[in-house]
């Protein structure tokens, strides 16, 4: 079975397209450089209890990094 890294993708993305450091990213998330590389390139999933930290780091929101939903698009759904 396939795994699918849309989270990670989004995640990069959003990194690039906002000239973040990976390197700052992964120290104020508390995860280490090198696990925090394999993240960033598709390698390794992101767990369960790394979410809110990496998308407090990254400047992300959460639902946007787990879903690719911003909080407006979500407003939207429910209204």
């Amino acid at each position: 079975m396939e795994r699918s890294y849309e989270i990670n993708k989004r995640l990069r993305e959003h990194i690039e397209a906002n000239d973040k450091k990976p390197s700052a990213v992964a120290d104020k998330a508390k995860i280490r450089r090198d696990t925090f590389s394999r993240i960033m390139n598709g390698k390794r999933p992101i767990y369960a209890d790394e979410l809110l930290p990496i998308s407090e780091a990254a400047g992300i929101e959460l639902d946007f990094l787990c879903r690719g939903v911003t909080e407006t698009q979500h407003d939207q759904q429910a209204g």
